[in-house]
């Protein structure tokens, strides 16, 4: 498998949240692809398709929280690599609320901001993305809300 084709494998474990995500992480490093372009090929791209399932709303709670814990796996296979940097720009806040389907351009955006971000800052981006999404996962959308009252 060559690195396009490791980079999207990755991607897409981590944005349907399998736990092959972690064997490619470690299979990526180990095949010398570097930390920017783990993020910037495969992580960026796997959560942006997660926001934009949300829009869409094919992603209900259970698949971001599957995506959210193959992200956390990956990035800390990727933090030790980054042992004993520092950050050094400042990281966007995540400030999206609301509904499932907004939450999702929320994510969208949020990772837009993180375009300039690299390195060991990226961890620390997308640490802040997962603290905005999870902070969200008890608040019951007004389509799941409905549902239940049927």
């Amino acid at each position: 498998m060559g690195k396009e084709e490791k980079l999207a494998a990755l991607s897409k474990a981590v944005a349907t949240g399998r736990a092959e995500a972690q064997k490619l992480i470690q299979e990526a490093l180990a095949e010398q692809i570097s930390g920017d372009e783990i993020f910037k090929y495969a992580l960026i791209p796997a959560m942006k398709k997660v926001g934009e399932g949300m829009q869409e709303e094919e992603y209900a709670f259970p698949e971001i929280q599957s995506a959210v814990k193959a992200l956390q796996s990956v990035l800390d296979i990727l933090r030790t690599t980054f042992k004993g940097v520092t950050s050094s720009t400042a990281i966007p806040k995540w400030e999206g609320t609301g509904e499932l389907y907004e939450l999702g351009g929320h994510l969208v955006n949020f990772l837009d901001k993180g375009t300039g971000v690299q390195g060991y800052d990226l961890i620390l981006f997308f640490d802040e993305c997962i603290r905005g999404l999870l902070e969200q996962v008890d608040i019951p959308c007004h389509k799941q809300s409905e549902s239940t009252h049927k």
